[in-house]
């Protein structure tokens, strides 16, 4: 069980989004970079670091080998994997906290797909393991809108990262009633459920083109009926829209930042950003979770076992 009772926590911000402003093209893999650009991946993180994030999550966001397949490099995913979190390792230090990024493999499971669970389960150990081997503190599985899936990365990182705490996040979107869905269906409360039947060790919502920050206040409190676990929440810097050829954001760093004492009194316990969420965004947010805690106790010892 993860400690996180002393104050809020605050993670980085995108990743994917800067990869593109570093120079990656459209079609490469940004994961890839761990092995051939890994200095690039180094001055986005110690971007993140410098801007007072408590939580680097690594550059492994596609880097399943079902995924890196599609390359032709599923023969490097446990290299790339182990890479990646060794760059978050050194960016980060002692003082802070290294999470292996887990995300869904590009397809579907049987009987919509072609992927069975079994094969499905045997890629993300890979990938964890690697994880694993290049020293996370834990394991974040995000941007998840298939339940099945999210259970076999849940079941993987259980079996092949025992020691490591789990945090799963799903990505819902707003719905004509109001409520909020995962682009499968699936609702928070479903979610949710499964999430606590699974004994995940914090639970999580992030990304979503049709929500926005304000958008998670609400989603957060729905949540938080549902259990007392504690919630991570990486709010998009608001709905993507093409300018120019480019995908920009338009929710500002002071914006963005004026919602996160909402969100920690609507229940969440780490905060960071998705999609479009800058270095500037992050320094903004630590401004104001140091003054909604200030004079508490200091950033150290807070990621580590009950007793």
């Amino acid at each position: 069980m993860i400690a996180l009772n002393e104050r809020p926590l605050l993670a980085d911000g995108a990743m994917g989004t800067q990869l593109i402003e570093a120079g990656l093209t459209t079609g490469q893999p940004g994961a890839e970079w761990n092995l051939t650009q890994p200095d690039r991946i180094r001055t986005i993180q110690s971007a993140y670091v410098q801007a007072g994030a408590d939580i680097l999550i690594t550059n492994s966001f596609l880097a399943s080998p079902l995924a890196l397949g599609r390359h032709g490099l599923e023969a490097k995913a446990y290299e790339i994997n182990l890479q990646a979190a060794r760059i978050a390792r050194d960016c980060m230090g002692a003082k802070g906290y290294v999470l292996g990024n887990v995300g869904p493999f590009g397809g579907f499971l049987e009987p919509l797909g072609n992927t069975s669970r079994r094969d499905l389960e045997a890629a993300f150990c890979l990938q964890i393991e690697g994880l694993r081997d290049g020293g996370i503190d834990g394991v974040v599985i995000e941007t998840m809108t298939a339940l099945d899936e999210l259970e076999v990365a849940v079941l993987a990182s259980k079996a092949c990262a025992p020691h490591e705490p789990i945090i799963a996040s799903v990505t819902f979107d707003r719905v004509a009633d109001g409520g909020f869905r995962t682009m499968t269906g699936a609702g928070v409360i479903e979610s949710v459920n499964l999430l606590i039947q699974l004994g995940v060790d914090v639970v999580g919502c992030n990304c979503g083109t049709g929500i926005h920050i304000g958008d998670y206040v609400q989603l957060v409190q729905e949540i938080r009926q549902l259990t007392d676990k504690p919630l991570m929440v990486q709010p998009n810097a608001g709905q993507p829209r093409l300018s120019g050829g480019r995908i920009v954001y338009d929710e500002s760093p002071e914006r963005m930042a004026s919602e996160i004492p909402a969100l920690v009194r609507a229940g969440a316990s780490v905060v960071g950003g998705c999609c479009g969420t800058t270095p500037e965004h992050i320094r903004l947010f630590r401004q104001q979770l140091d003054d909604s805690v200030s004079g508490q106790a200091s950033r150290q010892g807070i990621w580590a076992p009950d007793i």
